[in-house]
C-alpha cells in the first residue's frame, strides 16, 4: 500500500543533523562492507504508518501522557524548549528553516476533523464501552469541558439559510447559550458545557431566533443534535463581509516550523483575498508567548489593508517560552474581548496557532470557559491549527474550543518532513492536505453561500 509520504513525493526527513548522521554512516559502512547495499536507502517508504493502520487514530506513546508532555522526546529537547531567549529578534537557531532558506508555500502537510460531523465518534470517546485504554473522559475533567448536552438549530427563509441570527437557547426564562448561525443557516447550541454533573432538568427549553430586527421562538429539546430544531424566520439578507484573524504562537518551541507557517498563512490570506473578491475582508494578526517573556501578546487590530497585515505576520520570530504550557489563555482573551469584531458578518473565523497549551489553574480554565463563551456568543467560530509538541491533553482542549464555537479541528502531519514529530489525533480516517490549501477550503467554505 503507498503510504502517505509517496503520495505527497516527500521524504520524511527531520533535521539536517539527522541527514548529516547517516552519511557519515553509510560513508563507513561502505568502506567495511563494499559492495553489498542492497538493504540500504529503503527506510523511508516503511518508515510512515499509513493512515488504515491504527484503528482508533490513537497513539500509545501519547494516549497515556496525562501531563504536558513528559515524554523524554519534548522535556530533554533543548530545541523544543526554545532555549534562545538571548535572540529575540533574530529568531534564534537554525531549526526554523531546517536548513533551508527557500520557503514556498505548499509544504506543510495537514488534516482536518470534524468532532461535530461525526458525533457519534465523539461521544463515544467518553464512554465506558470503549475500554480503559480509549477512555477519554478525564480529558473532559482536565479543563471542565462537558459538550454532551447539543442542540442543533437550523433557521430558513423559504428553504434559504438565514446566516448571522442570533440564537438563543433558553431553560425556562433563562438563557443558558447564545450562538449565531454560519452561513449554511445552522447554530450549535449547549447547556452548561462546563458543569460535570448539569442534568437535564424537566423544563421547558426554547430556541430564540433573532434576524433582521424580526424574531422567532420554537420549543426545543436538550440534547437534539440528532435532528435540528427547525426555525422559520424571514430573516436579513446575508452579510458581505468576513473577519479573518490568526493568534499564533510565537514562542522557542515553534522555531522548528514558524517560518513555514508565516509563508503557508500569508499565501492563504492573499488566495482568500483573491478569490473572494465580493466579499470584504477584515484581517487581524495576533501572535503569544508566556509570562516573563519579551512579550505575552502582540496584537495588532483588524485591518482591510492587507499588505500591511502581512508585513506584521512577517516580522516575527520564535523565542522565549522555557517551560511547556503557554498563554494560551491570554492571547485568546486579547483575540475575542480586546479585538473590535463585526456586529454582522457572513463568517468571523479565529485560526489559533499553537503547540502547546495553557497553564492549568484554576483561574485559568475559568478564563478560558469566559472567552469560549463568548466567542460563541459573537459568532467567533474557532479553528485550532496543531502543530508539533501537542500533546493528548492540549488536543482535547482544542477540540472542545473549535467544538462549542462550531468550528473544526486541523493539525499538521509528518508527511511534509517538516519540523519535529506530530502527535496522531484520536480520530477516524481523514484526508492528507496541503495546509494553505486546507485553511483556503475551509475559509471558502465558511463564506459562500447555496446556489
Amino acid at each position: 500500500m503507498m503510504t502517505r509520504s509517496e503520495r505527497f513525493g516527500v521524504r520524511t526527513f527531520r533535521q539536517l543533523p539527522v541527514i548529516l548522521l547517516l552519511l557519515l554512516s553509510f560513508t563507513l559502512w561502505v568502506g567495511c562492507a563494499g559492495d553489498d547495499d542492497d538493504d540500504v536507502g529503503d527506510d523511508d517508504a516503511s518508515s510512515h504508518v499509513d493512515l488504515d493502520d491504527d484503528d482508533d487514530g490513537g497513539d500509545d506513546d501519547y494516549a497515556d501522557d496525562d501531563d504536558y508532555a513528559d515524554d523524554d522526546d519534548y522535556d530533554d529537547d533543548d530545541d523544543y524548549l526554545g532555549d534562545d531567549d538571548d535572540d529575540d529578534d533574530a529568531g534564534g537557531d537554525d531549526d526554523d528553516t531546517n536548513g533551508d532558506d527557500d520557503f514556498e508555500p505548499g509544504k506543510l502537510t495537514a488534516g482536518e476533523w470534524s468532532d461535530l460531523d461525526h458525533w457519534e465518534f465523539w461521544r463515544n470517546l467518553f464512554t465506558d464501552n470503549q475500554g480503559e485504554e480509549n477512555n477519554w473522559s478525564e480529558k473532559e475533567t482536565d479543563w471542565s469541558f462537558y459538550t454532551e448536552r447539543r442542540v442543533s438549530v437550523n433557521v430558513t427563509d423559504g428553504g434559504d439559510p438565514v446566516v448571522d441570527a442570533k440564537v438563543e437557547l433558553y431553560e425556562d426564562d433563562d438563557l443558558v447559550w447564545t450562538a449565531r448561525t454560519d452561513n449554511a443557516g445552522v447554530a450549535e447550541l449547549f447547556l452548561a458545557p462546563f458543569e460535570a454533573d448539569a442534568k437535564v432538568a424537566a423544563a421547558a427549553y426554547s430556541v430564540k431566533v433573532t434576524s433582521g430586527g424580526k424574531s422567532q421562538t420554537s420549543p426545543a429539546t436538550v440534547p437534539s443534535w440528532e435532528t435540528p430544531v427547525a426555525v422559520e424566520l424571514d430573516g436579513a439578507s446575508p452579510p458581505d463581509n468576513l473577519d479573518l484573524m490568526f493568534v499564533v504562537d510565537t514562542t522557542g518551541s515553534m522555531s522548528d516550523e514558524l517560518s513555514f507557517l508565516q509563508v503557508e498563512l500569508a499565501d492563504v490570506i492573499e488566495r482568500v483575498a483573491d478569490e473572494q473578491s465580493d466579499v470584504d475582508i477584515r484581517l487581524s494578526v495576533n501572535f503569544y508567548r508566556d509570562t516573563e517573556d519579551e512579550y505575552v501578546v502582540r496584537s495588532f487590530p483588524f485591518t482591510d489593508d492587507i499588505d500591511d497585515a502581512l508585513d506584521d505576520l512577517d516580522d516575527q520570530r520564535a523565542s522565549g517560552g522555557g517551560d511547556y504550557p503557554e498563554a494560551v489563555e491570554q492571547a485568546l482573551d486579547d483575540g475575542i474581548f480586546d479585538h473590535t469584531w463585526s456586529t454582522s458578518a457572513r463568517a468571523r473565523l479565529l485560526f489559533l496557532v499553537l503547540d502547546a497549551p495553557p497553564h492549568r489553574t484554576s483561574p485559568i480554565v475559568e478564563s478560558l470557559h469566559q472567552s469560549i463563551e463568548a466567542a460563541a456568543k459573537k459568532g467567533i467560530t474557532i479553528i485550532p491549527v496543531a502543530a508539533s509538541g501537542v500533546d493528548k491533553t492540549t488536543e482535547f482542549l482544542l477540540r472542545f474550543f473549535d467544538i462549542l464555537t462550531g468550528g473544526t479541528y486541523v493539525f499538521l502531519t509528518d508527511d511534509s518532513g517538516i519540523g519535529n514529530p506530530h502527535l496522531e489525533p484520536t480520530i477516524g480516517d481523514y484526508q492528507i492536505e496541503y495546509l494553505n490549501d486546507l485553511l483556503v477550503r475551509l475559509i471558502t467554505e465558511a463564506v459562500e453561500l447555496a446556489d
